[in-house]
């Protein structure tokens, strides 16, 4: 799933649960919306989810951003409960 922000970074949710999504392209969603269950697709053996961000939709322009969660950059193995 892609979010696309008013900023025009783009947010990718992978690995939600097969036919989770609840929301339809186009729809405005905002901070707290559920948009999917978190799944576990892939090579894993828990639920997860892979967050990403990126510059724009064009997969082979776009390049990666930073994500803060209230302010802060999360780190490898860090638990961030929001």
């Amino acid at each position: 799933m892609l979010i696309q922000m008013d900023s025009g970074i783009v947010v990718a949710l992978c690995h939600l649960q097969r036919d989770s999504v609840c929301v339809q392209p186009g729809q405005r969603v905002r901070c707290g919306d559920a948009v999917g269950r978190c799944g576990n697709s892939g090579n894993s053996t828990e639920p997860h989810l892979h967050l990403q961000a990126f510059d724009g939709l064009d997969p082979d322009h776009a390049r990666p951003v930073p994500i803060t969660f209230d302010g802060a950059l999360a780190r490898n193995g860090q638990v961030v409960d929001l």
